[in-house]
């Protein structure tokens, strides 16, 4: 007699082995996905040791030292008149410091616990650090979708960094949370493993690429991840108010939280479209919204907000008008009717608040993003490669096979994703993201985490089907063993106190519910039995395909099915390996060119194909850097005071490594004076130095090809021209400030321009400057930089913009004191640019005017 006992251990015991064994598969390329992560992104780290790259990264850092040196009040109250002289800066209120706290915070807390570091190796770290926790956070977003934690992992493998320890104790405490929700583990396992090497994220997350994005993008996973987890179920509400903290450090990180809030907004306003409005999504979203705002400290976008008032008038219908015992048509008709009432009411307080200004009109940036045009009509914001839109070959390049398998992902969410609302999220993700990348190429990073999520979810979902196929077919190749009855068959196995199907019934156990609200019970329950007796179309659709998936899933079981299955597991299986790794070895690539350029330092051949590489002075041997050579000239052989002219893409340098006073850095909160600066370098030498000798000590250009400034000269000259009319006469394109075939064949406007002569000086032939006006006196090796000193500086301007007499303080000891333009170039300025400028503190109003004379609305060229 075959005992049943014995045949339900032994298919328990082959139940867990499987499981454990995909439990180990699983946890395994997770803990790969974080390495591979961390090992991606310390590239360029191993090449040219910490130090920091690029442009931007130099003033988050030289914020961040001032963060660590001087505190916070005096980091929001620090107006820098080292850079945008003789104007200055506010940095306090034109800065996102979420990225300098955050590594003042991890310098002392490493300190703390005894493991120092210095500054600057947790400011270059940072972005590794970040990707590795993106990527669990990314495989988290996959898992909210599917409830399969193979997903995950497959996602996480494609993103971030982070210390050994760390690592590992994100693992346990992320894996542990998702484990104990569903147990499954593959898609979270191919979403970790996608996002820890998705190009996408990589391209602002390379170590020593210490930007607002490195930290960002984990900021807004993190808040995308507890948005979808708060809205599990009726009990899930605390995740909101823990999202709401996640936006307000997105807020605090970076000018991306405006995509954040109004994404949460798109996922709730859809899900109330579709009719799934209920006091979950109601309280999760209220929460969200309510705390995150008032946190952040922001004005409210306008979509979230208009959402947020609908949510709360919807609400209100809920508990004022709409009764339980009402048919789902006529709760339909009074929710559209409010949403109509604050369509209208929105729409006219907008009507009336748009004639007061206190609305004001949508940034270029912003409205590029909506209008069809090639160009903002801003040259300053067309200027900048990263504004425009991405071609073809980008997706190709930052997101690669996930072009491919993202679509997928997205399909398989809406099969078989869980149910709920989470899992919706994701998928307005993917349009809302996608539409902002194909308009600007920078926005691609916003994609990175939603492709690696989605492909984790199509290859996380197939990995647990293949596994499952094989172990059915194994199943159906042994010998068929007997099967246990049924569980309220006679012969079932009965548990000790003689509780089962043979054992005496338990007592009913009496109602303790009130006779009032067991009446309303009974009657709400007669009322959805008649419901769902009505036959509809739908219902008779739904109910052949229930049939149809009975048949289905009855043939599904057959022998042959199944080991049809198995061999297509199999190839799948098998032919995975070779996409895997030419995905990786895409990634691996991209990860390096990123890393092998960091600007300061250059890898590059010389002509006669010897290899070089400019190091750090104290990290190893110098062979080429020009660019650290220049700004440490500036740093050792010029007075400290002095003001340096160059194209506002070096400012940044120019004070983190040369510490010196800069006319304009990469921000471009003011535009007009970086028109002036265009101005100043497109016009002839001597325009150029009736107006340079007021404001600077010296000249940087950068020279010797490629990106240097003859490449970006056009855009000087149309950035000038946007405040200064006149500058390249009737064409406001200025085409004629450009080359003919090469920069030894230029136009008569560019030849003559002080930028051409400064980095053309004796390397063309017949190309030479005016040496009354300016002396070259630093070259690099390889000529990248040349700098020249302004001859004949007006010590009296110079004097007058120093003098903190002259500084417009909002009021006597505040800390906002902005710098002014010297009398002395004032006649040569449009009126924009001299708005409350003054004399000395005491001038009239009339010898103010007779200083700017000339100056009304019309600019002297």
């Amino acid at each position: 007699m075959v005992d049943p006992v014995a045949v339900s251990k032994r298919s328990t015991v082959g139940k867990i082995m499987f499981d454990a064994a995909m439990l180990v598969i699983q946890l395994g390329v997770i803990a790969w996905g974080c390495w591979t992560a961390y090992e991606i992104r310390t590239y360029a780290i191993k090449t040219f040791g910490r130090i920091i790259h690029e442009f931007d990264p130099w003033f988050n850092y030289r914020a961040t030292e001032y963060l660590h040196e001087h505190g916070r009040v005096k980091f929001f109250t620090w107006f820098d008149h080292m850079s945008w002289s003789p104007l200055g800066r506010p940095v306090g209120t034109t800065i996102y410091p979420g990225m300098q706290f955050t590594a003042v915070g991890i310098f002392h807390v490493l300190k703390f616990v005894g493991l120092p570091m210095s500054l600057n190796d947790v400011c270059c770290l940072i972005p590794c650090w970040f990707g590795v926790i993106a990527s669990l956070l990314t495989g988290g977003i996959a898992y909210e979708s599917t409830g399969s934690l193979s997903a995950f992992a497959a996602a996480t493998v494609a993103m971030p960094i982070m210390p050994t320890q760390l690592i590992i104790l994100t693992i346990i405490i992320t894996g542990g949370i998702a484990y104990e929700s569903t147990g499954s583990l593959s898609a979270f396992a191919a979403a970790t493993v996608a996002m820890s090497m998705m190009p996408a994220h990589l391209m602002r997350s390379i170590g020593g690429g210490y930007d607002n994005e490195s930290i960002a993008v984990t900021a807004m996973c993190l808040t995308f991840y507890l948005w979808m987890r708060s809205l599990h179920s009726e009990k899930s509400w605390p995740y909101s108010i823990a999202a709401a903290f996640a936006y307000f450090y997105m807020a605090a990180a970076w000018g991306g939280y405006v995509f954040v809030i109004n994404l949460v907004g798109a996922h709730a306003g859809v899900l109330m479209v579709m009719g799934r409005f209920n006091f979950k999504l109601y309280r999760a979203y209220s929460i969200f919204y309510g705390l995150g705002t008032l946190l952040a400290i922001q004005i409210p976008v306008v979509c979230p907000l208009g959402l947020f008032v609908v949510f709360q008038l919807l609400w209100l219908c809920e508990l004022t008008v709409i009764k339980k015992t009402w048919s789902p048509l006529k709760k339909l008709v009074v929710r559209v009717l409010s949403l109509l009432l604050a369509s209208a009411l929105f729409a006219g307080v907008i009507y009336l608040l748009m004639p007061t200004g206190v609305l004001g009109p949508v940034s270029l940036r912003v409205r590029s993003l909506f209008i069809q045009h090639t160009r903002t009509g801003n040259p300053l914001v067309d200027s900048v490669a990263e504004h425009k839109a991405t071609s073809p070959d980008a997706y190709w390049q930052f997101l690669h096979y996930a072009c491919f398998v993202a679509p997928v992902g997205a399909v398989f969410t809406i099969l078989f994703g869980r149910r709920g609302d989470g899992k919706y999220f994701i998928l307005i993700y993917a349009v809302i993201a996608l539409y902002f990348a194909n308009k600007m190429n920078r926005l691609v990073i916003l994609l990175g985490p939603v492709a690696a999520g989605l492909s984790g979810v199509a290859l996380g979902l197939i990995f647990d089907w293949c596994m499952a196929s094989f172990a059915n077919g194994l199943s159906a190749l042994l010998p068929s063993r007997p099967q246990p009855p049924p569980v309220d068959s006679p012969m079932a196995p009965q548990p000790e106190g003689g509780a089962g199907p043979l054992a005496s019934p338990a007592p009913p156990t009496p109602s303790k519910k009130d006779p009032k609200k067991a009446e309303k019970e009974r009657k709400a329950e007669l009322l959805r039995l008649e419901n769902e007796s009505r036959t509809t179309p739908a219902r008779r659709i739904y109910a052949m395909g229930q049939k149809g998936a009975a048949s289905a899933q009855k043939l599904y079981n057959t022998r042959f099915v199944k080991l049809s299955c198995t061999a297509i597991a199999v190839m799948l299986l098998s032919r995975a390996p070779a996409p895997a790794q030419e995905f990786y070895q895409w990634s691996d690539n991209i990860a390096q060119q990123l890393g092998s350029n960091p600007h300061v330092l250059v890898k590059a051949r010389l002509n006669d194909g010897t290899e070089v590489m400019a190091r750090f002075n104290d990290i190893a041997e110098v062979m080429v850097a020009d660019y650290m050579d220049g700004y440490n000239f500036l740093k050792k052989k010029t007075p400290k005071d002095a003001r340096i002219l160059a194209w506002w893409d070096y400012g940044y340098q120019i004070t983190g490594i040369g510490n010196r006073t800069s006319l304009a850095d990469g921000n471009t909160w003011n535009q007009a004076h970086i028109a002036l600066i265009g101005k100043m370098l497109t016009s002839t030498e001597p325009k150029a130095h009736k107006l340079i000798r007021h404001m600077a000590d010296y000249v940087l250009v950068w020279a010797g090809g490629g990106g240097d400034d003859l490449a970006k000269s056009p855009h000087l000259a149309r950035i000038a021209s946007s405040n200064f009319p006149k500058h390249c006469g009737s064409d406001r394109t200025c085409n004629n400030f450009g080359f003919y075939k090469g920069y030894q064949d230029p136009t008569p406007m560019m030849g003559k321009s002080l930028l051409y002569r400064l980095v053309a000086n004796q390397v063309f032939p017949g190309v030479t400057i005016n040496q009354s006006l300016w002396e070259e006196v630093f070259r690099s090796k390889y000529g990248k930089i040349r700098i020249y000193k302004v001859k004949d500086v007006d010590m009296k301007s110079r004097k007058w913009s120093a003098d903190p007499a002259n500084k417009l303080c909002d009021r006597p000891g505040s800390w906002y004191c902005p710098g002014q333009y010297p009398p002395a170039i004032w006649p040569h300025l449009p009126a924009h640019f001299l708005k409350g400028h003054r004399l000395s503190p005491n001038s009239t109003a009339e010898e103010n005017a007779a200083a700017m004379a000339g100056s009304k609305g019309k600019p002297k060229e």
